[in-house]
């Protein structure tokens, strides 16, 4: 009986370590993101900026375009999911990581 939890419980840990590290691995890249809105060639010929809060497991990407936030993405697992609408929308838990004054 004793040997089945801590045999459960192992492979719970085991598991949430191997979700971990997957997460780290593909974690999306700034370039990533830049290929997923399209903006490859147009960010550098016109000086957008992209705030990119890392968290290791997941980022966030929001591309500021004369100081005003556009829509925010969630990148995980290599995808990237929309988690706001824009300018008025930008993630208030995101407000205490960002490096960019708003106004």
């Amino acid at each position: 009986m004793i040997m089945k939890k801590i045999k459960k419980r192992h492979m719970i840990s085991a598991l949430l370590v191997l979700i971990f590290i997957l997460s780290m691995v593909t974690n999306p890249t700034k370039q990533e993101y830049l290929q997923f809105i399209g903006w490859e060639e147009t960010a550098e010929s016109i000086q957008i900026e992209i705030e990119r809060v890392n968290f290791f497991m997941f980022s966030t990407y929001t591309p500021i375009v004369a100081h005003e936030s556009g829509v925010t993405h969630l990148g995980i697992f290599g995808h990237f999911y929309q988690i706001s609408d824009g300018q008025f929308d930008y993630p208030w838990w995101l407000e205490f990581f960002n490096s960019h004054e708003r106004s």
